[in-house]
């Protein structure tokens, strides 16, 4: 019985892993905030890491999105601001034995980072969650596809009445690797 436990137990250990993932991707995204209409798209870089057992992963992910602009639409006058992003949060997937992999991540903290303008440094703030799949079919490299779905609901430490509410499709190369 004690072999047997220990059989187990160490093809368990030696199945699991733990994983580091860099990634980039370019992030097109649309969203609202009561009046008005808002489009992003942006480049983004980022890395998750974390543990992998048995198909299993999960940990933090982390991402930035270079400064681009947030275009916004109200009543036919449009405006435009530069804008960088930055994201944390935890994520839990799933990697199929038939080369697709699949994840959820909660963001815990997303900013929205205004660059110019007279709030230059003022930040928008939330959460959000995230979908995505991944293609595993080629050496070393993941083809991802990813929904991402952010509120920020504060603006420079206060408050919002309305919520500035975004939805990205992330279209990203990532390099998962098992250490």
């Amino acid at each position: 019985m004690k072999k047997l436990l220990l059989a187990v137990f160490m093809t368990v250990s030696a199945s699991a892993g733990f994983l580091v993932e860099p990634y980039l991707g370019y992030q097109l995204g649309s969203g609202d905030a009561g009046a008005t209409d808002y489009t992003f798209n942006t480049t983004v870089i980022g890395g998750r890491v974390g543990y992998t057992m048995l198909g299993f992963m999960g940990g933090l992910d982390y991402s930035m999105g270079a400064e681009s602009d947030l275009e916004g639409e109200t009543a036919g006058v449009k405006t435009k601001t530069k804008f960088s992003q930055n994201n944390l949060g935890l994520f839990a997937g799933y990697e199929l034995p038939i080369l697709l992999r699949a994840w959820a991540t909660y963001y815990l903290s997303t900013n929205l980072e205004q660059q110019e303008g007279t709030n230059k440094g003022k930040e928008y703030s939330g959460d959000g969650i995230g979908f995505g799949v991944g293609f595993t079919g080629l050496p070393f490299v993941s083809l991802n596809l990813e929904y991402r779905m952010m509120s920020y609901d504060e603006f420079d430490g206060k408050s919002l009445t309305n919520k500035l509410e975004e939805n990205f499709v992330l279209l990203g190369v990532s390099l998962p690797l098992d250490l």
